[in-house]
């Protein structure tokens, strides 16, 4: 069972769009950032949970809940460790996490209460970290949150900007950003985390955590240390950018590529035509190597002179960037 909570770092789901809502100039809503929206997981007569979005493909935020999917004969089900509270900073609801122990067996492994960007994957035996985030350069990570700590325990917020180094088969840092907080907090108080960019290149994938307690162990769960009870309150999650930046993500054009992987024509479909819609497509290592105009729903792009390896696009419609994704060129 130990390998089960091995994580793999970083992970970049292919074909997943990043989606954001504009609220200012300068400041962007995190999707279901205000946790108001939920669904009920079920996984037997008498088990279920409550996760964060409106249904399984909705998961841009995710928890480790789908640990009680663990069977009673692999030593489950695991622990919940994130609920939705009636106890909001705004809205409706909030994110409630709580860390927890989950008894496996002669050994007992600490699950911290873990939101954000980190998904369970059962069938992979892994849990993914990141989410495609082409190009984007936030200059802050606020939200809200209070925290009741169990035995000096302290609870913790990261953000982290990475980009893939092929040369050296490993994610290299861009931007990295955290607050560790060790006493109570008993009113909703807000974080402020800026980012700071210490590497060079372009930033392809973004991974943000909020985490019950502190001394979680990313690479490997069973080396996670912790409190069970220590609890964080988390609601109105954001990310501000520089002014000037118009970066505006929404899952109301979705784009497919195929084939993936491709060698001469790359096809990409539009949910909906945008008008003066372009694709931009850069080289792993952030450089430029096309524009297109993407007129309708259906568009062909010429591939034939990249070279293998990955490459990411952007849906552009001027100077707004409207869905990401990424694709293999294998000839």
């Amino acid at each position: 069972m130990k390998h089960l909570f091995t994580i793999v770092l970083f992970c970049m789901a292919l074909n997943s769009a990043f989606a954001q809502t504009k609220s200012t100039s300068d400041n962007f809503v995190i999707p279901n950032g205000g946790f108001e929206t939920w669904y009920n997981v079920v996984v037997g007569p008498s088990l279920n949970y409550d996760d964060i979005g409106s249904g399984p493909t909705d998961n841009w935020m995710a928890t480790l809940n789908s640990l009680m999917a663990v069977p009673p004969s692999a030593g489950g089900p695991g622990p919940v460790t994130v609920f939705k509270s009636t106890d909001s900073h705004t809205g409706s609801y909030a994110a409630k996490a709580i860390s927890a122990n989950f008894p496996l067996g002669p050994i007992t492994i600490f699950i911290p209460g873990m939101l954000g960007t980190a998904k369970m994957d059962m069938i992979g035996v892994r849990a993914l970290l990141g989410k495609p985030c082409p190009d984007c350069k936030p200059s802050r990570f606020k939200g809200y949150y209070k925290f009741e700590p169990v035995n000096g325990d302290s609870c913790t917020a990261v953000i982290l900007l990475s980009k893939w180094n092929s040369s050296a088969k490993k994610r290299d840092t861009i931007g990295y950003g955290k607050m560790v907080q060790h006493s109570a907090v008993n009113t909703y108080t807000q974080f402020d985390i800026p980012v700071n960019y210490t590497g060079t290149g372009i930033v392809d994938t973004m991974t943000m955590l909020v985490v019950s307690s502190a001394g979680f162990n990313v690479v490997n769960f069973t080396g996670s240390v912790g409190q069970p009870g220590n609890t964080m309150y988390v609601d109105d999650l954001t990310l501000d950018y520089p002014n000037g930046i118009q970066q505006v993500f929404s899952h109301e054009v979705s784009v497919v590529a195929y084939p993936n992987p491709a060698s001469d024509i790359l096809h990409i479909d539009l949910s909906k035509a945008v008008k003066g819609g372009t694709i931009e497509i850069y080289s792993s290592e952030g450089r430029k190597t096309g524009s297109y105009a993407v007129s309708s729903t259906t568009n062909t792009i010429p591939v034939s002179g990249l070279g293998n390896g990955s490459y990411y696009f952007r849906l552009m419609a001027g100077n707004e960037m409207l869905n990401t994704g990424t694709f293999v060129i294998n000839k």
